[in-house]
C-alpha cells in the first residue's frame, strides 16, 4: 500500500513541477487580455475627440490627450513584458515587443511634435504609428488578442 502511494506521488511530480513553469499560449493570452482591457478602455477615454482637436488645430489639447495615451501605452507594455512567456512562442513575442517598443517611441515623438506646434510631422508619425501597429498585429494574429491588439479607433 505504501509503495503504491509512493509511486502515485512520483508519477504526479512531473505534472506538478511543470504546472508552475512557463504558461501555455491560452493562459498567456488570458493573462495579457486582463492587463490590456482596462488600459485599452482608458486609452479610448483619454483620446476622446483627439481627431477633432487635430482637425480644428487645437494642438495643445491633442498633445495632452496623446500624452495620456502614451503614458497608458508605456505602462501597459511594461506590465505585459513582465508576464512569463510561452517558450514555444518566444520568437513571435520578441518581434511583437519590438513593434510595441517602436509604437511607444512614435507616440512620444507625436506628443513632442504636437507640443511644439508641428502638426504635419505629427501626422507623418501617426501614419508610421498606425502602420507599425498593423505589423505588430500580424505577428500575433494567431493569439486572438482583442484588447492587446492594436486598434487605431482607440486613438480618436
Amino acid at each position: 500500500m505504501a509503495l503504491a502511494a509512493l509511486l502515485a506521488l512520483v508519477a504526479a511530480l512531473p505534472a506538478t513541477a511543470g504546472a508552475g513553469g512557463a504558461p501555455q499560449r491560452p493562459e498567456y493570452v488570458v493573462k495579457l487580455e486582463g492587463i490590456c482591457k482596462p488600459r485599452a478602455l482608458a486609452t479610448r477615454r483619454a483620446m476622446n475627440g483627439a481627431r477633432a482637436d487635430l482637425s480644428s488645430e487645437r494642438l495643445a489639447v491633442a498633445a495632452r490627450k496623446f500624452g495620456r495615451a502614451s503614458r497608458i501605452f508605456a505602462a501597459t507594455v511594461e506590465r505585459i513584458a513582465a508576464v512569463p512567456r510561452p517558450p514555444a512562442d518566444a520568437n513571435q513575442l520578441r518581434k511583437w515587443f519590438t513593434y510595441l517598443d517602436r509604437q511607444e517611441a512614435y507616440l512620444k515623438r507625436i506628443v513632442a511634435n504636437l507640443r511644439s506646434g508641428r502638426a504635419v510631422p505629427a501626422q507623418r508619425l501617426t501614419a508610421r504609428f498606425i502602420h507599425n501597429g498593423n505589423l505588430a498585429n500580424d505577428v500575433v494574429l494567431s493569439f486572438g488578442f482583442e484588447y492587446c491588439s492594436f486598434k487605431f479607433s482607440r486613438y480618436g
